[in-house]
């Protein structure tokens, strides 16, 4: 037999290919932090029980929202770290960084300041009894920006393993933190320090990744004109896919009978797996057009490709939630059978979804905003279709899947657009392509 028919050869061409074994890198890493996630509420439940627990868990949750703007900082700053390591200039990244540092300062810092201003209702709103807890919530929403700018600039410069080994030093150390200062006697003070500890430890170990760039030759650098301009773009990018990816369970919860509502956001969580999937793909899709956009070199073979892996995740997650829902449900026991009907139309909705942001960031990696009106026009008509068909949890998650059809197909369109027309120049400076 040929060696070009050996198994073993077929996987090592397979791999020889960077983009599928960055995604491969990334994908292990994601589903690593993710795991550790579990564990990190499995241990502060276990040993705090569920009146503490829910101390550190609501604290998470707002950990999440006030975090939200570092999204934004970790795009812009991939974006430009690509634009550096593509014109030779990554002597440019700590002053990049510092950039970067201090757009995310610009915006947490207001935010902070009031959170602090309002520690006294907002304990008492989230009915926790120790006012430190948001203290520690302040400084977690400082710091986890400033970890995602250096994050970004790995993402940027395609060190795909540090940023997996950095994502999931963070998560250990959170968790062997609560473990160590709940049983300590600090309780769910303890357990919420460790939303500190790990991204000061991971954000400290970013740094000593960047030694290599210095000496690096040093090109232009971007104004803070640019750099905010673009952040302008990636806010709407964050806010309109965040929007869409909760948008439908806030209103469920509003529309229907309690009973149903948990059912809906069941089929829900189980579904986010398309979602979370498809995150990583167009995470190692961004630098790589970015960097080839910028040198002026063929890019769209990188987004089809991505494309085609991402849709090809969507179709098999699908099927295997159309054939097994039972096995599929399991962790949520017999009182959630009802969900099983939901899960393939929700794998379907969020795999939809997945393709979309992978669109959006291909639109982000070139410094276009042509996603923005499609985008926002998504999140107007899902608020409209549901806040009009509501019915039942059906109703509700049909109402979602024709929103994310529609919203593929109009960036589908757009990109066809992009990808067909005439190439009469590349854009050369870093500010937005409208």
């Amino acid at each position: 037999m040929a060696a070009g028919g050996d198994p073993p050869s077929a996987v090592r061409r397979l791999l020889a290919n960077r983009l599928l074994r960055y995604n491969l890198i990334y994908l292990g890493g994601s589903i690593a932090t993710g795991a550790l996630g579990y564990v990190f509420h499995f241990v502060a439940g276990r040993l705090l029980g569920p009146a503490q627990y829910s101390i550190v868990a609501s604290a998470l949750a707002a950990l999440y929202i006030l975090t939200l703007p570092a999204l934004v900082v970790q795009i812009v700053s991939a974006r430009f770290t690509s634009l550096a390591a593509a014109r030779g200039n990554l002597g440019n990244l700590p002053s990049l960084l510092v950039q970067v540092s201090g757009l995310a300062l610009a915006i947490g810092l207001p935010i902070a300041a009031v959170l602090f201003v309002l520690s006294g209702p907002l304990a008492n709103y989230l009915q926790i009894p120790d006012q430190r807890v948001i203290y520690v919530l302040i400084v977690a929403g400082l710091l986890t920006p400033l970890l995602t700018a250096t994050r970004g600039a790995l993402q940027g410069m395609r060190r795909f393993l540090a940023l997996s080994v950095n994502t999931a030093l963070d998560m250990s150390v959170r968790v062997a933190g609560a473990a160590t200062l709940i049983v300590v006697g600090l309780g769910s003070l303890g357990g919420t320090f460790a939303l500190v500890l790990g991204p000061a430890i991971a954000y400290i170990q970013s740094l000593f990744l960047f030694r290599a760039v210095r000496g690096a030759p040093v090109g232009e650098r971007p104004s803070m004109g640019q750099v905010g301009s673009y952040a302008a773009i990636s806010a709407v990018a964050a806010i309109g896919t965040t929007y869409l990816y909760n948008v439908d369970v806030v209103l469920s919860k509003h529309y229907l009978v309690a009973a149903a509502a948990g059912i809906y956001a069941a089929a829900s969580v189980l579904g986010r797996v398309a979602y979370f999937l498809g995150v990583t793909v167009a995470q190692v899709m961004f630098p790589e057009v970015a960097t080839l956009h910028a040198r002026d070199e063929p890019h769209f073979h990188v987004v089809d490709m991505s494309l085609v892996l991402l849709a090809g995740v969507g179709v098999s997650l699908t099927a295997v939630y159309a054939a097994v829902p039972g096995l599929v449900l399991l962790p949520f026991g017999s009182e959630f059978a009802p969900v099983r009907d939901y899960l393939w139309p929700f794998a379907l909705a969020l795999g939809l979804l997945s393709i979309a942001n992978l669109l959006t960031n291909y639109f982000l990696s070139i410094g276009s905003a042509r996603f923005a009106v499609p985008l926002i026009g998504a999140c107007v008509l899902e608020t409209v279709l549901i806040a009009v068909f509501h019915q039942n949890v059906g109703q509700i998650l049909t109402m979602v899947v024709v929103t994310m059809t529609a919203l593929v197909l109009a960036l589908g369109a757009v990109y066809a657009f992009e990808r067909l027309r005439p190439r009469v120049r590349v854009i050369e400076s870093d500010e937005v392509a409208c």
